[in-house]
């Protein structure tokens, strides 16, 4: 499958804060509650608008990705997939093309997930990421660039 991140026009639009509301809802709710007006200026506040890639897979808009640069990291701030396309195997090979860029650039790649968020600490384990920091409510990860190597990429090269 094919990867593609394409930048957002409107970042902070509704089509990408519903999205962004069905995919972290049951998480915010349950660690902060959650309240539509803070998280979409928080998403003003904490997020730039080139940071927003839509994510397509061949040719269908399957989520979106924000990441940030650093010096020797990427860091993926949000990751989000559609639910139609969640559990089918594109949550790897979305994963896959961030660790592409972040080797092509020989950069680590971090995130933070909600500790309640279960099945996404799982994949982000089984993907082979360390748990750096452990917070009250979140996990910090970190995968070196030289181990990102993902199963999905071997197999398409």
């Amino acid at each position: 499958m094919a990867v593609r991140f394409r930048p957002m026009e409107e970042p902070y639009g509704d089509d990408v804060f519903q999205m962004m509301k069905v995919g972290l809802y049951p998480y915010v709710e349950q660690v902060f509650g959650w309240d539509d007006d803070f998280q979409q200026q928080r998403m003003r506040d904490d997020y730039r608008p080139e940071w927003f890639y839509w994510v397509y897979v061949n040719s269908e808009r399957v989520g979106f990705v924000c990441f940030k640069p650093y010096d020797n990291a990427l860091h993926l701030h949000l990751i989000v997939l559609d639910q139609k396309f969640q559990g089918r195997g594109y949550g790897q090979v979305v994963m896959a093309a961030i660790h592409d860029l972040a080797r092509s650039e020989s950069r680590d790649v971090t995130l933070t997930s909600f500790k309640c968020n279960t099945r996404a600490v799982a994949f982000y384990q089984s993907l082979g990421y360390d748990i750096t920091e452990d917070e009250e409510h979140f996990l910090l990860f970190r995968l070196a660039h030289k181990n990102n190597r993902s199963p999905i990429l071997c197999q398409a090269d």
